[in-house]
């Protein structure tokens, strides 16, 4: 995949980004791939297809032709399991109105993201802690309105901490894949959670997602 059609399924999925964004996103790739040599941040294999499988994965949280994306304007975002900044980075280059957060309980990970922030001129914060950890510290309670994430652990665990760190009514926003069945079903005996949903990752333009099975999944927090 080129940036030219990664914009051109942006825009075809309600993103249009300027000349600039995707410049950035260009770069952001080219240093999380240069990044990776000494930081593992994403698996070796997908190092010649970052556009794709990380960055257009990611940018599928605010697409407005996706079921259950969206992030409202100006707020306050989580990124839990960054990594080399998956999804926040992306996000935050398409959406320089959000606040956004990314965390990591791996500091060296955290260390070369923010180091991949400074060069790409962009405003964040950074936390290397473990989200359990997170969710005790009275400074992070309900601070947030949306908490995102990428599979970095099991439905009901993403929706326990989020809960301590989300504001009433908050979502969590994650990215998932293959069968999730008993996933949610945990996630909704939980007593703070109002609603869960999920849907297939169908993008118009695109298809892979889809034979994929990927998937987002929105909880919504009482």
């Amino acid at each position: 995949m080129t940036i030219a059609e990664l914009g051109a399924i942006c825009e075809a999925n309600g993103l249009p980004l300027q000349s600039e964004q995707l410049a950035k996103l260009d770069t952001y790739a080219e240093l999380l791939r240069a990044k990776n040599q000494v930081v593992n941040l994403i698996s070796r294999k997908d190092e010649e297809n970052i556009l794709a499988k990380h960055i257009l994965h990611s940018l599928t949280l605010i697409f407005l032709h996706v079921k259950l994306a969206g992030i409202e304007h100006g707020a306050k975002v989580f990124d839990l399991g960054t990594g080399g900044g998956l999804p926040g980075i992306p996000i935050k280059i398409a959406r320089p109105d959000i606040e956004i957060t990314l965390c990591d309980s791996i500091a060296k990970k955290i260390t070369a993201v923010s180091e991949i922030v400074k060069v790409l001129e962009l405003q964040a914060h950074f936390i290397a802690d473990r989200a359990e950890n997170i969710a005790k510290k009275k400074e992070y309670k309900n601070k947030y309105d949306v908490f995102i994430t990428r599979a970095v652990a099991p439905l009901d665990e993403l929706t326990t901490w989020s809960h301590a760190l989300l504001k009433k009514g908050g979502a969590l926003l994650a990215l998932k894949g293959g069968d999730i069945k008993d996933e949610i079903t945990k996630a909704k005996h939980l007593k703070f959670v109002a609603s869960i949903e999920k849907a297939s990752l169908s993008l118009q333009d695109y298809e892979e997602f889809a034979k994929e099975e990927k998937k987002i999944v929105r909880v919504i927090l009482a």
